[in-house]
């Protein structure tokens, strides 16, 4: 019985391996060296203002976060690690505030 049950499923082309089914849609089109230069450099430019946008983001971030040193820029995982200890020492001066409030 497993043998017609094999047989069955690779006769019936829908199941068959090797069958080839037609694609839908429109024919895909070749894209000319020129075309790709033309998105590789979009792309670049949408990357590049990502990565300013990021930037001017982490700036402000670096303004309204306090620093040991103000000799030098805090890196972005520096700038990161004091918003984080920032935020938890203002969530405990509030939860005191609150604690010894009547």
């Amino acid at each position: 019985m497993e043998g017609e049950c094999w047989c069955q499923f690779q006769a019936n082309p829908q199941f068959s391996i090797m069958s080839t089914k037609k694609k839908r849609g429109p024919p895909k089109q070749t894209t000319t060296k020129e075309v790709v230069k033309k998105r590789r450099l979009a792309a670049n430019a949408r990357e590049r203002k990502r990565m300013t946008s990021l930037n001017v983001a982490f700036d402000k971030l670096r303004e309204v976060v306090p620093s040991i040193s103000s000799e030098r820029k805090l890196s972005k995982y520096e700038t990161l690690q004091m918003a984080q200890s920032y935020i938890a020492a203002l969530e405990k001066l509030l939860q005191n505030a609150d604690g010894s409030s009547p």
